[in-house]
């Protein structure tokens, strides 16, 4: 059963990343008051100029930024843990006056380096949003950070995960707080749901939009590439950033050959605002993710939800979040099964019943899988864990 509009009060701490705004975002449309904050240390705040999303702002939405030193989450973190854990308190304090409700507003916080912050949130209003396995982050905090884990999932009233891949890890970790622990993956905002799936795409061209970093598995993209010289492979994304996880210590000379190839094209960075367009514009949505790596096995990609709701047919290495999919996700598990299935999708491109395909997926993630569902799901967990 969902919450009644206006009945609700949420304060998101953390959020920095489209997708915990998203949902912030979301509650908000839906009636509940909401407050979204962001935080970022001094020297990170002046690096970024962060903005907020461009997007019309929810009348019952509260955004704020929260800048302090650097290391207040860190090495720092018990010098200024009350100073956060008092302003904490008052935002949440403003939120429950602006609803008619006895009961205070929930806390969710995204990253265990919060614990300090969350110590007078009470454990029936508290619910840890995971993200990801923040291990990979830190490897060299990995004790510190499993500790703050571990203290908020035994306090958190519920705990969401991204991927399933985190449940399952989580649950092995707590099995007395199993039951606390829920698959809650990635929505999609509606701008990059694609309203006129018979418009056919740009020519054959596979896209890839994300970081071109480490977790692509670029042998692959050169090795199919060079397979399908009659097909174009774009990538959107800064070269910027390093994931981490060694399983191929020489991916930039990998990376380098693959989009050396005459067929593979760096497009570079897009403003968000055209992410959609382009989603919409290529004949397939591919995540040439290397299975490997631990991001990836961990992960819920933007990709899944992002790509299924352009209508375009979506092709992934065998990645464990895909698997949830196989009515829309086409695994593959060599080069060659991907110049296969990407060949045997671009020849079945114009016919009527692929059309009819796009049109369902698209259905599929509207019905399913924007952030006002997701916002919904949640509002109908939580009157049962109160």
């Amino acid at each position: 059963m969902r919450a009644s509009p206006g009945s609700l009060s949420l304060l998101f701490l953390g959020a920095n990343t489209p997708w915990v705004y998203a949902l912030a975002e979301s509650f908000a449309a839906c009636g509940q008051q909401v407050t979204a904050i962001a935080t970022f240390d001094s020297r990170n705040f002046r690096r970024l100029r962060p903005s907020w999303p461009g997007r019309e702002q929810p009348a019952l939405l509260q955004r704020e930024f929260w800048v302090f030193p650097p290391g207040y989450v860190g090495t720092l973190a018990r010098v200024f843990g009350p100073f956060l854990r008092s302003r904490l308190a008052r935002s949440r304090a403003r939120l429950d006056m602006a609803v008619r409700s006895e009961a205070s507003a929930w806390v969710i916080a995204p990253y265990p380096w919060f614990v300090h912050a969350l110590r007078r949130v009470p454990d029936g209003r508290l619910i840890y949003y995971n993200l990801d396995d923040y291990v990979l982050y830190k490897p060299t905090r990995s004790a510190t950070i499993l500790r703050q884990e571990s203290e908020l999932v035994r306090r958190a009233a519920l705990t969401l995960c991204l991927s399933q891949e985190q449940v399952e890890t989580l649950r092995a970790r707590f099995p007395k707080r199993a039951h606390c622990i829920q698959h809650f993956p990635l929505g999609v905002v509606d701008d990059l749901l694609n309203s006129d799936t018979a418009r056919p795409p740009n020519g054959p061209v596979v896209g890839y939009i994300g970081n071109l970093i480490d977790r692509v598995d670029w042998r692959l993209v050169r090795e199919v590439a060079g397979r399908l010289p009659d097909v174009e492979f774009h990538f959107i994304g800064g070269m910027e950033g390093y994931a981490g996880g060694g399983i191929r210590p020489n991916w930039e000379c990998e990376r380098a050959a693959a989009l050396a190839l005459p067929n593979v094209h760096n497009i570079g960075l897009v403003s968000q605002d055209e992410v959609g367009r382009y989603y919409w514009n290529f004949a397939i949505n591919w995540m040439p993710y290397a299975i490997g790596h631990p991001f990836n096995k961990a992960s819920c990609p933007t990709k899944i939800m992002d790509g299924l709701a352009s209508g375009r047919p979506v092709l992934s290495t065998d990645l464990p979040e895909c698997r949830l999919y196989p009515e829309w996700i086409s695994i593959v598990r060599s080069a060659h099964e991907a110049a296969t299935q990407i060949r045997k999708i671009l020849d079945a491109a114009p016919s009527a019943a692929a059309r009819e395909i796009s049109r369902r997926q698209v259905k599929f993630v509207r019905e399913r899988h924007t952030w006002t569902r997701r916002a919904e799901l949640l509002e109908s967990w939580l009157p049962q864990i109160a």
